[in-house]
């Protein structure tokens, strides 16, 4: 019986070697998000939402579709539409995806900032359901300083966020505080090729 178990329990292992992890060196860097990435995206901030963690309130079709197109715009224009006061502002947006070779995405974010002097601002990242636990989260956030190097990166999410802040961490990234809505600041410094 023991021996029947050995045999099971090697098999798995055995399978998981045959399909291993993505490698640092297969992803050095980011892509830009392709229009059909976009639905990942937008699915990602919805389970977010329902658990309170994110950026943006998307309980009804107006406001998801509002955020889906403000998302077009970034993957075609890299802009990023800003509310500003009662008008809306143009910021530079990038909408970057981490992929291990031709497949699907592993993980994806959204960055902004006003103008050139300014730091990246990660709005929002996430690493898809299948791939959790697995590291992924701090190699999109090592991709992200090493793509959008030359400026300091800066965060903000709730502390109730643990995995993520774990990645942020694990990535470099350092707690600056935590306000009184329980919200972390963290920031990066620029990596410079």
């Amino acid at each position: 019986m023991l021996t029947m178990f050995k045999r099971l329990f090697s098999g798995g292992r055995e399978a998981a070697k045959a399909d291993p992890a993505p490698t640092d060196s297969a992803m050095a860097g980011l892509e830009t998000a392709q229009v059909e990435d976009i639905e990942r995206f937008l699915y990602a901030a919805r389970r977010a939402d329902a658990q309170g963690h994110s950026p943006w309130v998307l309980r009804d079709e107006a406001r998801l579709e509002t955020l889906r197109r403000a998302l077009e715009f970034t993957a075609h224009r890299g802009l990023w539409l800003q509310r500003d006061g009662s008008h809306v502002a143009h910021w530079q947006g990038r909408l970057l995806v981490l992929r291990h070779g031709e497949g699907p995405p592993l993980g994806m974010l959204l960055a902004c900032r006003p103008d050139d002097e300014a730091a990246w601002q990660l709005r929002f990242f996430f690493i898809e359901p299948e791939w959790q636990g697995s590291g992924h989260g701090a190699r999109l956030l090592l991709a992200a300083r090493r793509t959008l190097s030359g400026t300091p990166l800066q965060s903000r999410l709730p502390v109730a966020c643990e995995a993520a802040i774990r990645s942020l961490e694990n990535a470099g990234f350092k707690r600056m505080h935590v306000d009184a809505s329980k919200v972390a600041s963290f920031e990066a410094p620029a990596e410079w090729d």
